[in-house]
């Protein structure tokens, strides 16, 4: 069932207590024109220059394609400005009620009309090698109304579990094990057994929420109406640990110890700087 949808114009009381009670919160009007601009360059320019971390998940019979990058920002001017001197690592910072935040990860995603597959219900943490309190800041730089945007399970991130990560498309393999994981639950089978979050989000909206918390795009089963980018930055509080998974994330596990960063310790890299402290 759909559960009452609240949003936000400032990271207030009440928009921390959402984000605290649900696991996601819509924050209106808090980008401004100069980030989005930024961010659409730096995807126009991966887009001509795909970096190794360039994913392509579109089908062979899909007439749009679905690919995303991550990790992007060291190597594209507008994505670095937007990481280092936007807003956005002080709303996580607030949202979170962290001391000090981490850069963890830029991650883009484009699907364009057409595109015949879109991400599943999943949540985030078993896909990326870091434990700890993190947030989602996901960022529409097109309109993305509820029938092609995020759909939210309130309060996942409050059951402490951890899911099977599933995959995106077969043009990625991988396979997400061990006894930590359980798999995830068949929520389009009985959807009355949940309460649902799902917003229209306009350009200059976005939305904060917990890597725990299970979501997917609505239009996950049939091809996009119209074409999406995203831009998401993934921010991790004081206790952030890096803490390798498994095979499944070996290739970024390698490249954060080549990085400097020690396994079992804080984030502390180049790659993870420091971003946002709370002021004394």
């Amino acid at each position: 069932m759909e559960a009452k949808t609240r949003s936000f114009s400032t990271v207030s009381e009440d928009a921390i207590g959402a984000y605290q009670e649900d696991g996601v919160v819509c924050l209106r009007g808090m980008i401004a024109d100069e980030w989005l601009d930024l961010a659409r360059k730096g995807i126009d320019q991966n887009l001509q220059y795909p970096g190794r971390f360039f994913r392509d998940h579109t089908p062979a019979d899909s007439l749009g394609r679905y690919v995303f990058e991550y990790w992007s920002w060291p190597d594209t001017p507008e994505i670095k400005k937007i990481v280092l001197h936007s807003p956005l690592a002080q709303i996580a910072g607030e949202l979170i009620q962290a001391q000090q935040v981490n850069m963890v990860m830029d991650n883009w995603f484009m699907r364009e009309a057409g595109a015949s597959n879109g991400a599943p219900w999943h949540h985030d943490e078993p896909y990326f090698d870091f434990e700890g309190t993190l947030c989602v800041v996901w960022i529409p730089l097109d309109p993305a109304p509820v029938t092609d945007g995020l759909n939210f399970v309130r309060g996942s991130h409050n059951w402490g579990e951890l899911y099977i990560a599933p995959e995106f498309s077969k043009n990625v393999p991988f396979t997400c094990e061990g006894s930590a994981y359980k798999p995830v639950p068949d929520i389009d089978a009985d959807p009355s057994a949940y309460e649902f979050l799902s917003w229209n989000v306009n350009v200059g909206d976005c939305l904060v929420f917990d890597f725990r918390t299970l979501h997917c795009v609505m239009s996950k089963s049939e091809a996009a109406k119209q074409s999406q980018r995203r831009l998401t930055l993934r921010f991790g509080a004081e206790d952030t640990i890096f803490s390798p998974r498994g095979k499944w994330t070996e290739e970024t596990s390698e490249y954060l110890i080549n990085q400097g960063q020690s396994p079992g310790t804080a984030i502390d890299c180049e790659l993870m700087p420091r971003v946002w402290e709370k002021m004394p």
